[in-house]
């Protein structure tokens, strides 16, 4: 069973800035807050990036958060186009990282500034989390009315919703609605036939009464 939403834990380390990165759109219709200039500007100073983009920055930034989600949802068993993972690629191109070797080990990190600093920050956590296997569970919540990006911190790393309170309760109830429809269908048309038979059955019954009188 997938934890619940007071037991749900963010991402570890610098993954964490992944899934807030996709998670700054409300899906579907909510709220965005890459919704313009001023809006991106809040966001990535709250994360501890001072960048200023320009418009087409803005819908760069825009386009990998979606090209992100749908990545993340290869974790949730959808597939990848080859198209977005393409897109994807370019849209990190800039977004270069190398090896840092320091006392503490080796990490990953980057020259770049504004745009491509933040994007580089995103492509060091990928490119770790994918290494040590933590990538695997941050995943896209599979209810069509959600998709929130949750880490699935789960023992067996099976889980399927951001919170099985919310959003599994709903669909295991809309699950147990449609078998109800479909057995209360199928249970009339039973009962139909059965009343045909029996009325069939009673006809020779009735004709013989009938030459009889």
């Amino acid at each position: 069973m997938d934890e619940t939403p007071t037991t749900r834990e963010p991402a570890p380390g610098p993954l964490a800035l992944v899934q807030d990165f996709v998670n700054t759109a409300e899906l579907p219709g909510g709220y965005d807050e890459l919704t313009d200039i001023p809006a991106a500007v809040t966001w990535l100073d709250a994360h501890g990036f001072e960048v200023n983009p320009d418009e087409s920055q803005r819908r760069r930034l825009v386009e990998t958060r979606e090209h992100l989600r749908t990545l993340i949802g290869v974790n949730s068993g959808l597939s990848l186009p080859a198209h977005a993972a393409t897109r994807l690629g370019k849209l990190l191109d800039a977004a270069s990282v190398h090896p840092v070797v320091d006392a503490g080990g080796v990490r990953l990190a980057s020259a770049a500034r504004g745009v491509d600093g933040f994007l580089a920050a995103l492509l060091a956590a990928l490119l770790q989390s994918s290494i040590d296997g933590s990538f695997r569970r941050l995943k896209v919540c599979r209810s069509d009315t959600c998709q929130w990006t949750f880490y699935d911190n789960s023992k067996n790393g099976c889980g399927t919703w951001c919170s099985m309170r919310s959003c599994g309760s709903r669909a295991k109830a809309r699950a147990y609605r449609e078998r109800h429809r479909h057995e209360t269908a199928s249970g009339g048309d039973s009962e139909a036939a059965g009343v045909a038979v029996v009325a069939r059955a009673r006809r020779p019954h009735l004709l013989r009464r009938r030459l009889a009188e």
